[in-house]
């Protein structure tokens, strides 16, 4: 009986201390490009190919524009990172980002 009790007693004290321990979540460091490809009368570029570049690592990830003109490149490592967009008949712009 005594057997018992303590087992019992050792049961609680273990929920208690699970229930108790601090919540601990996995911290990822990724980030993304997002954005809307245009005309120059404000018009969506739907199918336009983005190509997105580390400098750094020299890796390509590439996606093309939806209906909306709207693309994303998601889970990027830090890094700084070139972004190349191409559609017929539309001119390339280039900008410089500080």
């Amino acid at each position: 009986m005594r057997s018992r009790a303590l087992f019992g007693c050792f049961a609680v004290f273990c929920l208690v201390l699970a229930m108790s321990a601090p919540n601990s979540s996995a911290q990822a460091v990724f980030g993304s490009v997002l954005g809307t490809v245009t005309d120059g009368q404000g018009n969506a570029v739907a199918g336009a190919k983005i190509t997105v570049t580390s400098i750094g690592k020299n890796t390509v990830y590439e996606t093309t524009s939806n209906d909306s003109g709207n693309f994303s490149v998601t889970h990027l490592i830090p890094d700084n990172y070139r972004v190349h967009i191409e559609a017929n008949g539309l001119q390339i712009l280039r900008r410089r980002q500080r």
